[in-house]
């Protein structure tokens, strides 16, 4: 008779044990899991999907291009969208924009919402309009209109300018480009207030 192969039994003896012991660590996962917390759940997007197919509109779109004289400029917005009523005219929401004058000084502008006339290349910023300098200089006003074409920028109303040492108040303004140098012309009862800093 011959003697019973330990190695064999060993084998085949895992061989059943091993599957078992595995199910009964997974269901032992299952049986005392946490209950579902609906406050950590992940949270789906509440869209209208039909709106989305009506409209037509572009969520963070980002432009960027070189101007007539060379100067780049990037705008991006949080969202944008062609007018029902004419499509070269593109509305946008929270947009921002920066315009490199050279190679160590450039703007930034903010604005709350604005409308591109590609045709035209024009953009007006409306609504807390803001635009900074990197020289520090800040402007804020209602209304700021780009042309992108003449690389000029026009505040028909109010506006406020404050940097180091400096407090400007006029009620419009215009920057343009006079002999190659940026121009800044306030009119309409400017008031200064200059300290100075030494």
């Amino acid at each position: 008779m011959a003697a019973p192969n330990t190695y064999s039994q060993v084998v085949a003896w895992t061989k059943v044990i091993l599957p078992l012991l595995a199910l009964a660590l997974l269901s032992t996962l299952f049986l005392f899991s946490n209950t579902p917390d609906p406050e950590r759940a992940i949270p789906f997007a509440e869209v209208d999907v039909q709106e989305l197919a009506r409209e037509q509109r572009i969520g963070h779109p980002r432009l960027a291009g070189t101007l007539r004289d060379g100067r780049e400029v990037v705008f991006s917005a949080e969202r944008a969208a062609p007018a029902p009523t004419n499509p070269r005219l593109i509305s946008a929401s929270m947009v921002d924009a920066r315009i490199d004058l050279d190679t160590d000084t450039f703007l930034l502008i903010e604005s709350v919402d604005a409308l591109f006339d590609t045709q035209r290349e024009t953009a007006e910023l409306r609504e807390g309009v803001e635009l900074t300098t990197s020289s520090g200089l800040r402007l804020t006003t209602a209304t700021l209109r780009l042309d992108l074409a003449a690389s000029t920028a026009e505040a028909p109303h109010a506006v406020h300018l404050t940097g180091p040492g400096l407090d400007l108040t006029a009620g419009s303004m215009r920057l343009s480009a006079v002999d190659g140098n940026d121009v800044a012309l306030f009119n309409d009862g400017v008031r200064v207030l200059y300290e100075s800093q030494n």
